[in-house]
């Protein structure tokens, strides 16, 4: 029984691709060339080096998968017009075959594109990521096989009516993908077809490079995905590619034409809520449960003795907690340690018997009962935000629950400055980085979640 497979048919179909692609010397600069020089423009926009690094990080994915399904796409129409592709089904060439050979044809092209585009970035533009240039050069070319694999698919769709697939494919995945606003803040219809999207998981690969050195789980189980997606889409191509001897009848004409029709409509629908959605509200997820802060500190220097407090504990103000006994006295007089303020204890430190210094944090209540959300708003988006506005609220522990608020507080510095050590740029290199604003957002009825101080949201402000 011979194989469905044929490696030399493969071979020698891949080797015709690249064979096309290099006479093509305009088809070749845009491909080998354009993303070094969007880079080189990208990095001549940004005034400073860590904007850069994260947004050129991330086109390291964007541009592979885009341009290379327009080239698979187009190479493909090219094919059927030219009536290359029909005399090719016609022959003892599988559909799979022809279809292999397309991928690794275009992935050799990608893989080249990764090397040069990684190495302008590298080393010509100073791009820097905790993990390594090959780590983020092999997400990319992940990244423009899953692009091959949806042209092809595409192609075979919608034959000879690819280019209008072209904007209804790649920018719904660019907008629902993460790149403008974080895909647990969109809302949640939107957030399950971007899970659906395979950009999604390049770009989440890349964020994930871009915060660990590490070969971590998560970020192999995002290149899992893509791989998936990349084989998934092949045999979905090679499956719909259809032999066929003569012209298509008027009926099966207006049937292949439904099919870009139907993708361009759904895309432009998507494409037109997301917009709506990022026009009405101001979204991060840069938000956590808090409350207002009751330190319980050191009277005095000494002896921590009697000391009555565990996490989880109730108290009240004024309540006696223990007793420093004074070092350095003859009579070793005792001070009374007492709660500031009605609360529960969050955070105990204090051990009995243990020397502490006059200030020496014991421990830390919250008043529950008066929580709120702290949100972190770019300051960028800070004109669409004022005190009064409605709020819905997504807590991580309760996702399913959608919470309702108001903008209660907006503090009048950022939360560097705020920060118990604010930064102080004094090199000769000044960066200028992207501040927040905390916003504080009270709570209208938390719907019997019990809030845990600490634990992350995912807000949604609701513009005038």
């Amino acid at each position: 029984m011979t194989s469905p497979i044929s490696l030399q048919i493969v071979g020698s179909t891949a080797g015709r691709v690249v064979s096309q692609l290099r006479r093509d010397r305009r088809a070749m600069v845009m491909m080998l060339i354009l993303p070094s020089l969007l880079l080189f423009v990208l990095n001549q926009m940004f005034d400073n080096q860590p904007t850069f690094n994260g947004v050129a990080r991330r086109l390291l994915g964007v541009l592979p998968f885009t341009l290379m399904f327009i080239f698979s796409s187009v190479a493909m129409l090219k094919e059927r017009r030219g009536g290359t592709l029909r005399r090719l089904l016609a022959s003892p060439l599988s559909r799979v075959d022809l279809v292999l050979g397309y991928a690794i044809g275009f992935g050799a092209a990608a893989v080249a594109q990764s090397v040069i585009t990684c190495t302008t970035a590298y080393w010509l533009l100073d791009l820097y990521t905790p993990a390594q240039p090959v780590v983020i050069g092999v997400i990319g070319v992940a990244g423009a096989l899953v692009g091959v694999a949806v042209g092809l698919l595409c192609s075979s769709l919608a034959e000879l009516h690819v280019v209008p697939l072209l904007p209804a494919i790649v920018l719904p995945q660019i907008l629902l993908g993460g790149l403008f606003v974080p895909r647990d803040a969109m809302a949640l219809w939107l957030e399950r077809v971007s899970d659906a999207l395979p950009l999604s998981y390049s770009i989440e690969a890349l964020d994930e490079a871009g915060s660990t050195s590490l070969i971590s789980d998560d970020l192999l189980g995002y290149l899992s995905v893509i791989a998936g997606a990349a084989v998934l889409t092949l045999f979905l191509a090679a499956l719909t590619m259809r032999r066929r001897t003569g012209d298509l009848s008027a009926e099966a004409r207006r049937r292949r034409r439904a099919v870009p029709l139907a993708v361009a409509v759904t895309a432009a629908v998507v494409t037109a809520v997301y917009l709506v959605d990022a026009s009405r509200y101001v979204s991060t997820e840069n938000a956590q449960v808090d409350g207002d802060r009751a330190p319980v500190l050191a009277p005095a220097s000494g002896t921590l003795i009697d000391w009555r407090v565990a996490e989880g504990d109730t108290v009240r103000k004024n309540q006696v907690l223990g007793r420093v006994e004074m070092t350095g006295r003859f009579a070793k007089p005792q001070m009374v340690i007492r709660a500031p303020r009605d609360g529960t204890v969050v955070q105990n430190v204090g051990v009995e018997g243990t020397t502490v210094r006059t200030g020496t944090q014991l421990a830390v209540a919250f008043d529950l009962s008066e929580s709120y959300v702290t949100a972190r708003i770019d300051e960028t988006d800070m004109r669409g935000v004022r005190v009064g506005q409605e709020v819905d609220l997504t807590l991580d522990s309760a996702e399913r629950r959608t919470l309702t608020g108001y903008v209660r507080e907006i503090d009048a510095g950022s939360s560097s400055e705020l920060a118990s050590t604010p930064p102080r740029n004094t090199s000769v290199n000044y960066e200028r980085g992207t501040q927040r604003i905390p916003v504080r957002i009270a709570v209208i009825d938390w719907q019997g979640v019990a809030p845990v101080v600490g634990t992350n949201a995912t807000v949604k402000i609701h513009r005038d």
